[in-house]
């Protein structure tokens, strides 16, 4: 096996500035596919641990932490050993093809952009899915308009809500959802807010 040797093909990502405890801000950790059913909010990933020079290793992490995902080759065999390495007795699912980690990383990477800047990001990010579901007739419209309209939704500004505009907007999109006339203007809100949380 020679250093160019390609092994593979796997997502490649940054640790947030917000950062983890076992990983600086801005160390490049390589990332497995979803291994648990749970759409990857907890990954796998393999990297150099805080202030260690030593080799990389392999931990689990919530995804949340980390930014800027992208497909990179895999060449290193140090890394290609830490990516197969069973965990905790188990055989980890490697990534199948070049264009799946892409279309995966497309995905991460606007839950990225859905949920950076605020003290609550798993919270944002189910509230951004949910306003899909606000069509009439949609299975899961009730549950979106409960979500929507949670008493205990917080509206100060960095919780769930980067800034104002979007507070507003979405006390806008709460006032229309009383109205079953506006269901059009409610879908066409709920667009909208989409857009302004994913930007």
């Amino acid at each position: 096996m020679t250093v160019d040797e390609l092994l593979g093909w796997c997502v490649v990502a940054n640790v947030a500035a917000d950062g983890l405890k076992h990983f600086s801000p801005g160390t490049k950790v390589w990332v497995l596919p979803p291994q648990w059913g749970d759409g990857g909010q907890d990954v796998v990933v393999v990297g150099r641990h805080r202030g260690s020079p030593g080799p990389v290793s392999q931990m689990v992490v919530p995804r949340v932490h980390l930014t800027n995902f992208r497909v990179r080759g895999v060449y290193q065999p140090a890394v290609h050993r830490q990516l197969t390495k069973h965990l905790k007795h188990r055989e980890l699912r490697q990534w199948e093809s070049r264009e799946e980690a892409e279309k995966v990383v497309e995905w991460w990477a606007l839950e990225a952009a859905v949920h950076a800047g605020v003290r609550r990001p798993l919270k944002r990010v189910d509230f951004y899915y949910r306003l899909a579901d606000l069509l009439p007739g949609h299975v899961l419209r009730h549950w979106a308009v409960q979500d929507v309209m949670n008493p205990k939704l917080s509206f100060e500004p960095g919780e769930v809500f980067r800034d104002q505009q979007e507070v507003d907007a979405v006390r806008e999109l709460r006032e229309l959802l009383g109205n079953n006339e506006l269901w059009p203007v409610v879908r066409t809100v709920a667009d909208k807010i989409q857009k302004l949380l994913s930007r």
